[in-house]
């Protein structure tokens, strides 16, 4: 009779452990796949955003340029212009730079239209293989390699104020194409 128990005892312990471990599996599957979704989601996100931003420019849409540009990339600008404008003798104040730019002004055109001619976003778009890089919390990177090149450039985005945003600055930095 006490081989009985225990045989019936460790039976259903043992059913209770498979029903456990499979709970546990399916649980794990749910999670690792809702983790796949959401970082592929991520980086569509992302691949979107600096795609976007290269086809603003072909179509010369500065206002969404800036929109879709990093804070710190937007200042950097800002200070370009500043800077240069005050060499030119040309009074004008960070803050009317930062408007300008915002509605797409006669500054902003000036600085796009200078820069796109030295800059042709359909050699990122067309010439260029993309690859998603590193994504650690609100900081991305997307690897771009032109068909002549043997090593890519590093596109740096950034998530601020719940958009990807390209940071020009933080990606090119002292040999970015300053206009001016």
């Amino acid at each position: 009779m006490v081989k009985v128990f225990a045989f019936l005892y460790f039976e259903s312990i043992n059913f209770y452990m498979k029903k456990f471990i499979a709970a546990l599996t399916i649980i794990f599957s749910l999670a690792t796949g809702a983790t796949a979704i959401a970082l592929q989601t991520q980086e569509s996100e992302i691949l979107f955003a600096a795609e976007n931003l290269f086809l603003q420019m072909k179509d010369k849409n500065y206002q969404k340029i800036w929109d879709n540009l990093t804070s710190k990339t937007k200042k950097s600008i800002i200070e370009d212009v500043y800077k240069v404008s005050r060499k030119m003798k040309i009074d004008v104040k960070k803050e009317d730079l930062a408007n300008d730019f915002a509605f797409s002004g006669p500054h902003a055109r000036a600085y796009w239209d200078s820069y796109l001619s030295v800059f042709d976003p359909d050699t990122v778009l067309k010439e260029c293989v993309w690859s998603m890089g590193k994504i650690k919390g609100n900081a991305a990177e997307i690897n771009v390699l032109h068909k002549n090149s043997e090593r890519p450039a590093v596109l740096k985005l950034y998530k601020e104020d719940n958009a990807w945003k390209l940071g020009l600055e933080e990606s090119f930095g002292a040999r970015k194409l300053n206009p001016f």
